[in-house]
């Protein structure tokens, strides 16, 4: 992911001392090793928790905030998010909005002056280089996971594919691999390439049209407005992204993608384009306008490849794969981050 970070609210817990419903004790887990791909909370009303959508991640306090009045938290699946006994997930009046500091700040940031799309590409890329430390879709700087597959980010980033949250294929990776692993020793931890991004409606069907031509992908899609694409994608299906496979323990699946979680996801998502960038500018103005008009015309895509094998040749941990590949093409990025284009003679 673009970053996972603390899901605590006011509390910053070390990363042990939870997991008892796998009954994992503390003294096997080194201080420095995950329990989770994301760090569980502290309350201890979430105690069992250790199943999440992977589109907060990189937003963890507002996941915390929006099902915070849940009777019960996902423990072994995420069954089904629409249901009364997970509580109101579609409320959207208490979202968590984190500060980026003062409007100067913020300005510095994100950009005192943006006239072209290229000016606000241009700060996603810088974002995903570890130029910035933040977005408003994201909490802390890139993070480790995500430094495999950096340099294609950027390019895509800068060829108008705005992504807020990826990450690299792993097959079999040790549990105590230094970047990916988690849950203690002994295991082997996979996850499927994942990438969401705001494209343009343009960009949104040449994505549409790569996935229809590859059968290992799924995309979900939805604009300001409510209007969805989906191609490859079963109604209702909810997909494991990251699991894990450990002695004398059931499979963990922490990190699933559920199409009806991300629809209530681009509904905040969509409103961070106006919290925390659009109310910089003055009304009217070209930078208001700009920032408006990607607002209101972009679709937030999200594109799972389920071939996690190929992705990773066979085995290990994979660089990109296909997925990231086939999403430079899109974008006419050849493979060293440059324009394809440009690099013909």
């Amino acid at each position: 992911n673009e970053s996972k970070v603390d899901g605590s609210v006011g509390v910053d817990p070390p990363v042990t001392g939870r997991m008892r419903s796998v009954s994992i004790s503390k003294a096997r887990l080194p201080p420095t090793r995950k329990q989770l791909p994301w760090r569980p909370s502290a309350l201890e009303s979430r105690s069992k928790e250790d199943v999440r959508p992977i589109n907060w991640a990189n937003r963890p306090k507002s996941y915390v905030m929006r099902t915070d009045d849940w009777d019960e938290f996902p423990n072994g699946r995420w069954g089904d998010c629409s249901s009364p006994a997970f509580g109101e997930l579609s409320d959207v009046s208490h979202f968590y909005n984190f500060s980026l500091g003062s409007e100067e700040d913020r300005r510095a940031m994100l950009g005192t002056n943006p006239t072209r799309p290229s000016d606000v590409y241009e700060v996603f890329a810088r974002y995903v280089e570890n130029k910035l430390p933040h977005l408003p879709w994201c909490e802390t700087p890139l993070q480790p996971e995500s430094y495999l597959i950096q340099t294609q980010l950027a390019a895509l980033n800068r060829a108008g594919f705005l992504t807020i949250n990826s990450q690299p294929p792993v097959n079999g990776a040790p549990s105590t691999h230094s970047t990916f692993g988690w849950g203690g020793a002994g295991g082997y931890v996979y996850q499927k390439s994942y990438c969401e991004c705001f494209v343009s409606p343009e960009n949104a069907n040449k994505l549409v049209a790569m996935v229809t031509d590859n059968p290992s992908l799924n995309l979900y899609a939805v604009n300001i407005f409510g209007r969805e694409l989906r191609v490859g994608a079963e109604e209702g299906g909810i997909t494991a992204l990251t699991w894990g496979v450990f002695p004398n323990r059931e499979i963990l699946q922490p990190t699933i993608f559920d199409p009806k979680a991300f629809l209530v996801w681009a509904e905040e998502a969509f409103s961070l384009w106006t919290s925390l960038w659009l109310n910089l500018y003055d009304f009217d103005s070209p930078s208001f306008e700009l920032v408006e008009t990607i607002r209101d015309t972009y679709y937030l895509v999200a594109i799972i490849d389920n071939d996690y094998m190929a992705s990773t040749n066979g085995g290990g941990v994979g660089g990109g794969g296909s997925l990231w590949n086939a999403l430079l093409a899109v974008g006419g990025v050849d493979n060293d981050g440059g324009d394809a284009a440009s690099t013909k003679t």
